[in-house]
């Protein structure tokens, strides 16, 4: 899985687009179908692990941080992988980029995130395509999302459920 992008950088100057808490809340009433408890602080962290230090401009980074660090936080309570791993898709599609990971591996993938064999901030496998871009809605991008990993999001959501019972 390789990168195409230099350094992971965005490949222009724009602003990167990011995901309000109030998008995070809206993929997970998505995802699980059921408005949700959730930790607000928690939740507001979780959120920000998109935005990185200085320029902000490592897109791959900030989509791993974001996917690492709101599984660790867990701040809602049902549903966090699969809307962790929808968010960062998300974001990346929003900024012109894609997971170059499979429907079918998807969720081995992020499991491997989740317990830190590998660390998605690091070695993030994405590539640029024309996804969305300027003026993209990100009611699009999510949509985008479900329709290229159903199997992943349906396993993600899942084991979710089968952490929570235990």
């Amino acid at each position: 899985m390789e990168n195409d992008m230099a350094n992971h950088e965005a490949k222009d100057s724009k602003p990167l687009k990011y995901l309000t808490v109030q998008d995070v809340l809206w993929i997970n009433l998505e995802l699980t179908k059921k408005v949700r408890h959730f930790r607000f602080a928690k939740l507001e962290e979780a959120t920000y692990y998109q935005y990185g230090y200085g320029g902000s401009r490592d897109l791959a980074l900030q989509a791993g941080r974001f996917l690492s660090g709101f599984m660790k936080l867990r701040p809602l309570d049902a549903g966090n992988e699969a809307t962790a791993f929808v968010g960062a898709v998300a974001f990346l599609f929003l900024n012109g980029a894609r997971l170059s990971v499979s429907d079918s591996e998807g969720a081995e993938w992020v499991e491997q995130v989740r317990t830190g064999k590998i660390r998605a901030e690091e070695s993030l496998p994405i590539s640029m395509c024309p996804c969305h871009g300027e003026g993209a809605k990100v009611a699009d991008a999510v949509a985008d999302v479900l329709g290229l990993f159903p199997k992943t999001i349906a396993e993600l959501l899942n084991h979710d459920e089968s952490l929570a019972a235990s």
